[in-house]
């Protein structure tokens, strides 16, 4: 899959240039075995066995530090990496946040999981109407990224609150659930303002 575009000056859109290569790439490797383990988080922490959520949860943390690793250290920088890395952040966080709120030991709030959804859908139907109308991708930026760290800290204290309830006080899953939102509603913004800047550019072009 292949479209020729010009990259202009963004350097968060890249023009989308996959080759079988790509999926060969230890860093894409990763980054899939993060996608595959999404649905097995969400049974584990929906039946309720949050101590082996914990050490899943974790390995999934890791697993998205270690892509952006191999991918600096070996340059294996790729357009499915662009792509394969934040949808895997997203729908793994995202199994994790819905099983929580469909479990009843878990007091994750139901309107943060909508404002966390909400943002994702967005992001990804605007990625879906870039790449046809301006044939381009947007890559996660910091902002993105810290989104990304921070909810999956939160989710892993709303693992780890109700399994040792004397270690952490009863506020600090909500209060590091709160700064992530924080993250979640400043990376809006700002793929909403890089977005129509692209599409405006491409249009006055």
């Amino acid at each position: 899959m292949a479209f020729k575009a010009p990259i202009h000056q963004f350097t968060e859109t890249r023009t989308i240039n996959i080759s079988g290569r790509d999926f060969l790439y230890i860093s894409n490797l990763i980054s899939a075995f993060r996608l595959l383990i999404a649905p097995l988080l969400f049974w584990i922490i929906y039946k309720g066995n949050y101590p082996l959520a914990v050490v899943i949860g974790g390995v999934a943390i890791v697993s998205d530090l270690l892509d952006g690793f191999f991918a600096r250290v070996l340059n294996q920088h790729s357009e499915l990496g662009y792509i394969l890395d934040p949808i895997a952040d997203k729908v793994a966080i995202g199994a994790g946040i819905f099983a929580l709120v469909l479990s009843t030991n878990s007091t994750f709030l139901k309107w943060a999981f909508a404002a966390v959804i909400f943002r994702d859908v967005a992001i990804v139907l605007g990625n879906v109407y870039l790449a046809y109308k301006a044939k381009m991708i947007t890559r996660s930026n910091w902002w993105g990224k810290c989104t990304s760290f921070t909810l999956s800290i939160a989710v892993i204290l709303y693992l780890i609150r109700p399994i040792q309830p004397k270690l952490f006080p009863v506020w600090i899953d909500f209060f590091a659930l709160c700064f992530a939102l924080v993250f979640v509603g400043i990376s809006a913004v700002s793929y909403a303002r890089h977005m129509l800047r692209v599409l405006k550019t491409e249009v006055t072009d």
